[in-house]
């Protein structure tokens, strides 16, 4: 069946919006940022691949700041803190 994550994750200017797509073999989360919307700092226990689909997001990693763009994907490792903050109107991909 055939879906558009942009029209189910519409983007919302009081909340970060998430959407969760799995099977038994993997996990993908849809997230949806407005401008200056924040993702708090955070742990995965598993290692995980961030993908921006739209917009772009600056995310803090060990100290670091990294501003991903549409087309950009960062490899998170398990256990590290990070956090996520809109830099425009985005969404992203989250596959663990």
């Amino acid at each position: 069946m055939k879906h558009n994550i942009q029209e189910e994750i519409k983007l919302s200017p009081n909340a970060k919006v998430v959407k969760v797509l799995s099977n038994p073999s993997f996990k993908i989360i849809g997230l949806g940022f407005k401008k200056d919307q924040v993702l708090e700092k955070h742990k995965t226990p598993s290692a995980a691949i961030l993908i921006v689909q739209s917009g772009s997001v600056n995310f803090k990693m060990a100290g670091t700041t990294y501003e991903l763009k549409a087309g950009d994907y960062f490899e998170i490792p398990a256990n590290v803190e990070h956090e996520v903050t809109g830099r425009e109107d985005s969404h992203l991909y989250l596959i663990k």
